[in-house]
């Protein structure tokens, strides 16, 4: 039994983007683990926007990579940002 595509293409750009985000921002830290989640979840919800709105842009099969990689990468950078402004840990 084949598995289905979307099986193979989530993972998998969720994957290259999250070692691409990783790679530009210079450090693992501590959200990497979130990131991984919101790169998944970027993918996700990119590939379904993108074919709501009917992006035509680099689409492979059903999986539209422009708007899953788009999406996945404003999700980690939304999640970066948003721990950027949580509590600092001030040491005396």
């Amino acid at each position: 039994m084949p598995l289905a595509p979307w099986l193979v293409w989530v993972p998998a750009l969720a994957v290259v983007n999250l070692l691409l985000f990783v790679a530009i921002r210079g450090r693992w830290g501590r959200s990497f683990p979130l990131l991984a989640i919101a790169s998944v979840a970027g993918v996700i919800v990119g590939n379904e926007l993108a074919r709501t709105v009917g992006i035509e842009v680099l689409r492979i099969g059903d999986m539209n990579v422009l708007g899953a990689c788009v999406v996945a990468q404003l999700f980690m950078i939304g999640l970066s940002l948003l721990a950027a402004l949580g509590p600092i840990r001030v040491e005396e």
